[in-house]
């Protein structure tokens, strides 16, 4: 579920209202303008030199990270293919370049339990949830997104009454993580909480977050084309037609979105056969067919930091 609110939006930064200058006795005071020009421009430079020392920072620390992550390739291959059916269906050759996506993903992110301690598996299988979807995209990262919150169960937020298995908006992306082994202990039923708010997360950085640059241009693009067929899908579903994807999809156009990722990894045969149009949209929006032993349609480009 994506949320947006008020305070999903950043508050304007402060304004420069007033400066105060005292000259040295005995000295002329400095012309106003050139002051106020030199105070502000050194201003800005602290401001931006700093921004650049903790954007340094960050990516030495990612880059650190992700050789950590490296050394453990090996568990994390165990782990993938015990609990993540994708990831096992991928053909060996794949299998290193999703290993080497993961880590780079996991290596840009935050993640926070709430209500429960952190396993290392965590950041591991939330993190592939997403490479699954965008595995066949050039930029993956999600970079948009710097923290991902982790309950235990349902949950309840803000004013809603119904619990949550997770949620979207702009301070992150959260899943409730009994809800998220679920959805992978049975990869045949169309419902993964974890593919479904990282297909929302992927939407939101395209469409709802402003301009950024974790923004993917070719996938625009392309879901203009994937909207041609899925809009009119979803405006008779909404008329109470029925089919694959099930009634929640017809709540509105971003759920109609997050169901069909689900049931395009869970049930790809069953969606192709019942809305062929829909499929074959799908498999040249994130550029992968589920039902193809090589998965990839092309190989894309990798982005990392």
């Amino acid at each position: 579920m994506i949320i947006n609110h008020t305070h999903d939006t950043l508050p304007p930064p402060d304004s420069l209202s007033q400066l105060r200058i005292a000259a040295f006795p005995g000295q002329s005071q400095p012309d106003n303008g050139v002051l106020f020009f030199v105070v502000v421009a050194a201003f800005t430079g602290i401001i931006a030199g700093t921004f650049l020392i903790n954007w340094l920072l960050q990516k030495h620390l990612q880059k650190q990270a992700y050789k950590t992550a490296q050394q453990n390739f090996a568990l994390y291959d165990e782990w993938l293919t015990t609990y993540n059916g994708y990831y096992k269906s991928l053909p060996a050759k794949l299998r290193q370049r999703f290993l080497d996506r993961v880590s780079w993903f996991m290596s840009t992110k935050t993640f926070t339990c709430i209500g429960l301690p952190l396993e290392e598996k965590m950041p591991l299988l939330i993190s592939a949830a997403s490479i699954q979807i965008s595995f066949g995209l050039d930029k993956y990262q999600l970079d948009f997104f710097d923290s991902i919150y982790i309950m235990q169960h349902n949950y309840n937020y803000g004013m809603y009454s119904q619990p949550f298995e997770g949620h979207v908006n702009s301070n992150g992306i959260y899943l409730s993580w009994d809800n998220f082994l679920r959805g992978y202990e049975d990869y045949t039923d169309g419902d993964n909480v974890g593919i479904h708010e990282m297909a929302h997360a992927l939407a939101y950085v395209n469409f709802m977050a402003g301009s950024n640059d974790a923004q993917d241009d070719a996938f625009i693009r392309r879901f203009y084309d994937f909207s041609a067929v899925a809009r009119p899908i979803f405006n008779e579903m909404q008329n109470g037609h029925t089919n694959a994807l099930g009634g929640y999809a017809a709540t509105n156009y971003n759920e109609f979105w997050a169901v069909a990722v689900e049931v395009f990894f869970e049930k790809p045969l069953i969606m192709k056969l019942d809305m062929p149009g829909l499929y074959d949209s799908m498999c040249g929006l994130l550029n992968q067919d589920p039902l193809s032993p090589e998965k990839l349609l092309t190989i894309p480009v990798s982005v990392e930091a």
